[in-house]
């Protein structure tokens, strides 16, 4: 059977990147040459039906940053998305009745204009938090990406309630960049670095008051549509995507596959038949998600090697570090050193 790609997953909308082509042409930067290196033409850039895979992805946006020679190029993105650019998404969150409804609407159906991420919320006593959690492991392109989603997230609030803010701080999991002053000067609030999460954190009392521009009819019928949407993405997901994204988002230690085969009505008969013929398996999907987890791990925390392997099930450290180089070409603690 065929390995499944390390970076295997559905091709990916170019809903925002045209966003990035009008960030260029705004700098003075050839376009042209972006789009030529790129094999990718205008015409495509524009065209709402359009995917690329995440190759290809990563490739258009760190080609950008090299092109113009500015890292921050994630942040200005961001500030120049409307909520018109959010599609049938955006309408529902414009005609939400409270700010609770529009995060609520935009961490359910966040999948569809893109599938790199999910959004988790939870509530304090005085506030609420919503964090970003990679799906997909971004790599080179993280803060960019990162940049250019929270600045669109903090432009919606800041649309749904312009005369009080409901942000109250920002934490992101990454290193102060070089162009760390330009946060604050989005934001308008303080922004933490090097935190465990990213996150945007709510004052709680905002999350109920009502919204001016809320229509509750518009909304309804702008859910139904992204409702709509939804399944049709999910009904073109091959079970492998399924199942890759199942365990993805799951608890580790990963569920069996007796426990993936009833998550998806089946039996793990029908699971391992359908998989068959998509060249794939449980065992070679657990692989990949574990290499993911295993990534993320190294790249984003200071644990130790044994913790991870012992967090993954494996009881000899040294099967996990064989395990790691035959998915990675290298061993975890060389790609450790190779993210600092």
């Amino acid at each position: 059977m065929k390995a499944i790609d390390k970076d295997a997953m559905q091709p990916l909308p170019i809903f925002y990147l045209n966003q990035v082509y009008q960030q260029l042409r705004q700098w003075g930067c050839d376009v042209n040459i972006w789009l030529v290196h790129n094999g990718i033409t205008l015409e495509q850039l524009q065209d709402p039906d359009f995917q690329v895979s995440f190759d290809d992805y990563q490739r258009l946006i760190n080609s950008a940053i090299h092109l113009c020679a500015r890292p921050e190029l994630g942040l200005h993105v961001g500030n120049r998305i409307g909520i018109n650019t959010h599609g049938m998404m955006g309408f529902a969150i414009l005609n939400s009745s409270t700010l609770k409804q529009a995060i609520d609407t935009l961490k359910q159906f966040i999948n569809t204009r893109t599938p790199l991420v999910k959004i988790n919320t939870h509530e304090t006593a005085n506030t609420t938090v919503v964090t970003l959690e990679e799906i997909h492991p971004l790599g080179i392109i993280r803060q960019p990406y990162m940049d250019a989603l929270l600045v669109t997230i903090a432009k919606l609030l800041q649309q749904l309630m312009p005369l009080s803010t409901p942000l109250c701080q920002v934490n992101l999991s990454f290193a102060a960049p070089t162009y760390w002053q330009q946060y604050a000067e989005l934001f308008k609030v303080p922004v933490h670095f090097n935190q465990k999460n990213t996150q945007l954190i709510l004052t709680q009392a905002s999350m109920t008051q009502p919204l001016d521009m809320a229509d509750p009819g518009s909304f309804m019928q702008a859910k139904q549509w992204c409702i709509n949407e939804l399944e049709q993405l999910n009904g073109q997901q091959s079970l492998n995507d399924k199942v890759y994204q199942y365990l993805l988002q799951s608890p580790i230690p990963l569920p069996s596959l007796s426990d993936t085969a009833a998550h998806f009505h089946m039996t793990p008969r029908t699971v391992h038949r359908h998989l068959s013929q998509q060249q794939s398996s449980y065992k070679q999907i657990v692989a990949s998600v574990n290499h993911h987890i295993s990534k993320q791990y190294l790249s984003q925390t200071s644990g130790s090697i044994k913790q991870l392997a012992y967090q993954l099930g494996y009881v000899d450290v040294a099967n996990f570090r064989r395990a790691f180089k035959r998915w990675q070409g290298t061993t975890p603690s060389e790609y450790r050193q190779q993210q600092t």
